[in-house]
């Protein structure tokens, strides 16, 4: 079985059709979505050096892929969360290249083909576009993938805990009284307590789809402004953020509380193939006698329910408030690859047409477009 990987820097470089046929039949995440990937390649929310596509191709069909970014380490690691759990050194200015974005919840490789060659020789030209590109670090974030975290430990990778990522499977609840009902005791009674503020303040609640009218700009500025108050002000910037939502197209739902039209708290989610994501929070607590957040938690989960959803994405972190929203967490790990500061450097004097001979059946072709 021959296999050859080739790397792009546009993801409309790679041939039209082929993406989208792959992307379709590999049944990957929102994440992988070509509107998805568009957004964070055309309007990145943290600011990248490049965007890189790594394609694996047996003769002409698509079977694997790897999105990767080249960022400053301290931009891949805006919380700290790699140098506290993957010991990654940051001198200042250091780069990474890591797939995904930091704002997805969950990477893997997707693949069409049932083949550990795929895993490895991705791995292999990681570790080359790395060398090529400067990078310090590289690898793969918010990974839950048994066999994926299985052959990167069988690489040489390092494999370390990152953070929880949080779920609730929506198919084991009637309605919404029923989800009520089952939340763990503190969470059913705070719920209970909120749903009855909410009903007495006048104030409504909605999932909306697109168009937005000038609701996605209010609730962008919302996000940024509730994020700077956690202290990453960078982390959502609001015209890069409508930007990237616009991109994304009929993906985006927006959840808003409103009180006489007037936007008071929301969040930006996501909808697709049965599985609803709550993405970002805009969050004004000093409007309402009642938590929006968790208001606004019931109304996706209304949503989704009706929409008969099999499964809600809660994001990452948060442990306590989301356990007792009723999400269950699920480990994420990163793949990161040894300081290649102390390593001896990858020979690229071959350029950007590398032939990298894997195995005797299989080849890499590591082509910069």
């Amino acid at each position: 079985m021959q296999l050859r990987v080739e790397v792009t820097d546009a993801l409309e470089r790679i041939a039209p059709g082929d993406y989208e046929a792959f992307y379709a039949e590999s049944q990957a995440s929102l994440f992988y979505d070509p509107r998805f990937l568009l957004a964070a390649e055309r309007s990145p929310l943290l600011p990248a050096l490049g965007s890189y596509y790594l394609c694996v191709f047996q003769e002409r069909r698509l079977v694997a892929f790897l999105p990767v970014y080249l960022q400053q380490i301290s931009t891949v690691d805006p919380l700290g969360v790699l140098r506290r759990t993957a010991g990654l050194v940051d001198d200042g200015g250091d780069l990474g290249l890591f797939s995904h974005i930091m704002h997805c919840f969950e990477s893997t490789i997707p693949s069409v083909l049932a083949c550990a060659d795929v895993y490895r020789l991705l791995f292999e030209a990681l570790a080359e576009l790395a060398a090529r590109t400067g990078a310090r670090y590289y690898g793969i974030l918010n990974v839950r993938d048994a066999a994926l975290l299985a052959s990167a430990k069988d690489c040489g990778l390092h494999i370390n805990y990152m953070v929880d990522s949080f779920h609730l499977d929506a198919g084991d609840f009637r309605d919404f009284d029923d989800l009520v009902a089952q939340l763990p005791s503190e969470g059913r009674w705070e719920m209970n307590r909120q749903l009855r503020k909410f009903a007495a303040s006048g104030t409504q609640a909605h999932v909306v789809t697109p168009p937005f009218g000038g609701k996605l700009e209010q609730l962008a500025g919302m996000c940024h402004t509730t994020t700077a108050r956690h202290g990453t002000p960078q982390y959502f910037p609001k015209e890069e953020l409508v930007q990237f939502c616009e991109l994304c197209g009929d993906l985006v739902r927006l959840c808003v509380i409103e009180r006489d039209g007037r936007l008071i708290s929301g969040l930006i989610c996501f909808e697709k193939a049965g599985v609803f994501y709550i993405w970002s929070a805009g969050m004004d607590y000093d409007q309402t006698d009642f938590s929006p957040y968790t208001i606004s938690f019931a109304t996706c989960y209304r949503h989704a329910l009706e929409r008969q959803c099999r499964r809600v994405e809660g994001g990452r972190l948060n442990f306590r408030i989301k356990t007792r929203l009723g999400l269950h967490p699920r480990q994420l790990f990163a793949i990161t690859s040894a300081d290649l500061a102390d390593t001896a450097s990858l020979d690229s004097s071959t350029g950007a047409a590398a032939i990298v001979r894997a195995s005797p059946s299989t080849c890499f072709s590591g082509r910069k477009e």
